[in-house]
């Protein structure tokens, strides 16, 4: 990217019988960002040293393709983490529900047999377990999508 900007003041008219003139004042100034030299650098380079330019070219390749290969096993670390957490969450999730239906049938198996207020200790027991469990997760998560946004923020945009 090139950018340039400059500046000039036009001399002032003659005052009276003598022409007074003032300097012209010119300011110019540039600036490059990139991976490469500008084309004329280029040339330069390879006056200089023959071969420079194909050098600078292959440098900036080896960069790139490295950059890529960075870029992709992140991706892909990022891609078993996930699949990972999502495994687990669903075992989690199956694991609880088994938990959760055992005790419940026990309950109702103690309430048939007879035993009335063990079984309905057992139920409420265990549906109380589950409502603590969910208001924590959800809490968790709520917590968690702040502190992202809380951090995307203070990285600013990028």
């Amino acid at each position: 990217m090139m950018e340039t900007s400059a500046s000039s003041e036009p001399p002032t008219a003659a005052t009276g019988s003598e022409a007074h003139q003032q300097p012209v004042i010119s300011v110019e100034a540039a600036s490059w960002s990139g991976p490469l030299p500008l084309p004329a650098d280029f040339r330069q380079y390879e006056e200089t040293l023959p071969g420079a330019a194909e050098r600078i070219l292959q440098l900036a390749e080896r960069q790139q393709s490295h950059r890529h290969q960075i870029e992709m096993a992140a991706l892909a670390t990022t891609d078993k983490i996930v699949t990972a957490d999502s495994r687990r969450s669903y075992l989690g999730i199956i694991l609880a529900f088994i938990i959760a239906m055992t005790g419940l049938l026990g309950g109702i198996m103690l309430i048939a047999t007879g035993r009335g207020g063990f079984g309905l200790a057992l139920c409420l027991s265990m549906l109380v377990g589950l409502a603590a469990v969910f208001v924590y997760g959800a809490r968790s998560r709520r917590a968690e999508r702040s502190r992202r946004r809380a951090a995307e923020n203070a990285a600013g945009p990028e």
